[in-house]
């Protein structure tokens, strides 16, 4: 049982070393711009996770904490769209 515990309480703490980053992204008009900004940012390295949102110009990534949000960025750029971190 002890065991088990420690095990859940190190998930824990591995889980709260995440981060979420707002980007603002620009240059999006239709699905598969949304569906390349995902896949770009996924590739991202220490990134987990990201939501991208057409109308509101906007994503949301889940990353390991110290992940740079200007790399993400940097990878949105390369991917031709417009990006800066959402303060």
């Amino acid at each position: 049982m002890k065991k088990v515990l420690l095990s859940l309480v190190a998930l824990v703490a591995v889980s709260s070393a995440d981060q979420l980053v707002k980007l603002n992204v620009s240059g999006m008009t239709c699905p598969a711009c949304v569906k390349n900004v995902k896949g770009t940012l996924n590739e991202v390295s220490g990134v987990k996770e990201s939501s991208v949102y057409l109308k509101e110009g906007k994503a949301e990534v889940k990353a390991a904490d110290g992940t740079k949000p200007e790399a993400m960025c940097d990878a949105v750029k390369k991917a031709g769209y417009g990006c800066s971190v959402a303060k």
